[in-house]
């Protein structure tokens, strides 16, 4: 089916699937000349994902991201996005609508099945429809054909730490053959035994944390069977930090995302306490 029909389909799908929803009014995506955008709450949001790495260059999938601008074409941030969401109705839409956007955009770029796609979870939904826990998104992507074991959740480390209903939640996904990262954990003040019956499988710290922690000669989380994800790494020598500090896979940051470089330069690979220093 061409990619204008499904879009089509889904615009009509989502509207009659959250019919109470207020930011429904007006909401839809759109693919022009091969662009494909979507407008909600008076904002047009662009896709812009961030590929992810394992540590030796290859790619692992993608991050979900996009980029927000007002009517008048003015930059906004995309957590303003979420302000315009008032009941548990219209956060629910908003979520299944972004869900899908970044969905149509993989399947629109063709990317290959074996790619993961790393989604935001944003603790409102949750809190709105705590029956559902993204059940009702779930069975829209599998529309597009993508199921659970293709997918990355992204969760707050911080607060999963600490709230049992988001943890009984994370279980449930795991459940459901989703993949969890905890991202920004508290490295001095982690639990990474609950982390790990949680079923999380990557944890994303501050690599500046992460080298500190290690420098005070700390196992971190890689005991429990928990690997390293590090994200915004924006230099060739963070690249080469990352790798001593044991990362499994790299975010990379904006200005390295310029350079289209994934793995560092031949060069010697720094010790632990050089980095430290």
């Amino acid at each position: 089916m061409p990619l204008t029909n499904v879009v089509d389909y889904f615009n009509v799908r989502l509207l009659a699937l959250h019919p109470h929803a207020l930011l429904g009014q007006g909401a839809s995506y759109l693919l022009h000349r091969g662009l494909l955008t979507a407008q909600v709450a008076g904002l047009i949001l662009t896709p812009n994902p961030i590929p992810v790495h394992t540590a030796t260059g290859e790619l692992f999938g993608r991050r979900a991201r996009f980029l927000v601008r007002d009517a008048a074409g003015h930059p906004a941030r995309p957590e303003s996005l979420h302000v315009q969401a008032w009941n548990a109705e219209d956060m629910v839409f908003l979520d299944c609508f972004l869900r899908t956007f970044h969905a149509l955009n993989h399947l629109h770029h063709g990317h290959d099945k074996r790619e993961s796609l790393v989604l935001d979870v944003h603790l409102r939904h949750l809190a709105a429809r705590p029956e559902h826990q993204g059940g009702d998104c779930e069975a829209l992507l599998h529309l597009l054909g993508l199921g659970p074991h293709q997918i990355v959740l992204r969760l707050d480390a911080p607060t999963l730490h600490v709230d049992s209903h988001l943890q009984a939640t994370a279980r449930k996904f795991t459940g459901r053959g989703y993949r969890l990262l905890a991202a920004r954990p508290n490295l001095r003040n982690t639990d990474w035994d609950l982390l790990s019956a949680l079923g999380v499988r990557w944890v994303a710290p501050h690599i500046r944390d992460l080298v500190a922690w290690q420098r005070d000669g700390n196992a971190g989380p890689a005991r429990n069977g928990i690997a390293l994800w590090l994200d915004g790494v924006d230099s060739l020598e963070d690249l080469a930090h990352a790798r001593v500090l044991g990362a499994e896979l790299i975010e990379p940051g904006l200005q390295l995302r310029a350079t289209r470089q994934v793995t560092p330069r031949p060069v010697r690979t720094p010790t632990l306490a050089e980095l430290s220093g």
